[in-house]
């Protein structure tokens, strides 16, 4: 461990680079390199590793690790970190009569409460985790109980959660800010390196599409496809959305990226794509029949066209 975090700051002295911080105008991220990002997730597994084994069992287990998530759900509920100045503080008397709760002190931004008032895709995130993930984490041990093969899109944790026969994206249809927040979020999954869109556009040889078609199926507000599009500009990239989704997306100037409006869960309209792209739909729960128009009921594309697949794989 201790060679790990030399690299670290051997690299940032060398660049000049800001050591981290938890002050409220710290560095957002570190700006190092894969192979020092490897030093890096090699400390924190070690620090995790380090911290269960100095608890030992008993106070490993006894740990309210569930409780952790009540800060953020507080920070989201009364939105907290747009009341504080960005470089200022507010007293936690002022706070609390703002947000109907007792109390004193001073309250200033942290470097990661300055990120959910600077920044809207984090902040969807931060909502997103505790509105939407965490009630559903909750019902994950009664959904498998209820529905042990989970054989339909709406045979989920979601769906327990929010009580509803509705397929998740269709919840999110009924609330257009709920949508637009968890659209947020997923941009958001974005901007780390373990799930940076690099993946997508290094990761496969797009190149020998050329000028042909890549439809993105169920490609939110186009993340993926925007930079798919900037790294191959003769693309042209196609995402395929829900209504409400296409009607919070916008296309960006100068890329040759189109929105259309198709539910998966549909025959596919396009007949001669050159690469049929899933990416992150298994998360979703809508693979389940898109897949069965493509695969079992073997969609007829040209000779050559490939289907994509990107998604997670849990290390068993």
């Amino acid at each position: 461990m201790a060679s790990h975090t030399k690299q670290i700051d051997y690299y940032l002295a060398e660049k000049a680079l800001p050591e981290p911080s938890f002050d409220a105008n710290g560095p957002v991220d570190l700006q190092i390199p894969p192979q020092i990002e490897q030093a890096r997730a090699s400390v924190l597994q070690a620090t995790q590793e380090l911290n269960d084994l100095l608890q030992g069992p008993r106070e490993l287990l006894f740990n309210h690790h569930h409780n952790r998530l009540v800060y953020p759900k507080l920070i989201s509920h009364f939105e907290i970190a747009k009341k504080i100045p960005v470089d200022g503080e507010v007293s936690f008397t002022d706070l609390a009569a703002d947000i109907g709760i007792e109390h004193g002190a001073l309250a200033p931004h942290s470097a990661a409460s300055r990120q959910i008032a600077d920044n809207l895709l984090v902040a969807s995130w931060v909502d997103a985790n505790v509105d939407e993930m965490w009630p559903a984490a909750e019902k994950v041990v009664d959904a498998l109980t209820k529905w042990p093969e989970a054989a339909e899109v709406n045979q989920t944790d979601f769906s327990l959660a929010n009580d509803t026969d509705l397929p998740f994206y269709a919840v999110l249809a009924q609330n257009p800010d709920r949508a637009r927040r968890f659209g947020g979020a997923m941009s958001f999954f974005t901007t780390g390196d373990g799930y940076s869109l690099r993946h997508l556009t290094e990761g496969y040889p797009w190149d020998f599409v050329k000028s042909g078609t890549v439809i993105d199926l169920g490609g939110s507000h186009g993340d993926a496809a925007f930079a798919l599009a900037k790294k191959y500009p003769d693309l042209k990239v196609i995402v395929q959305e829900l209504p409400e989704v296409v009607a919070n997306s916008k296309e960006e100037e100068a890329l040759n990226v189109k929105f259309m409006i198709h539910d998966l869960f549909q025959p596919q309209p396009i007949k001669d794509a050159d690469v049929n792209l899933f990416r992150w739909t298994c998360t979703t729960g809508r693979i389940s029949t898109a897949y069965r128009y493509f695969v079992f009921k073997g969609v007829k594309q040209p000779e050559g066209s490939r289907l994509a697949i990107l998604e997670t794989v849990w290390d068993a």
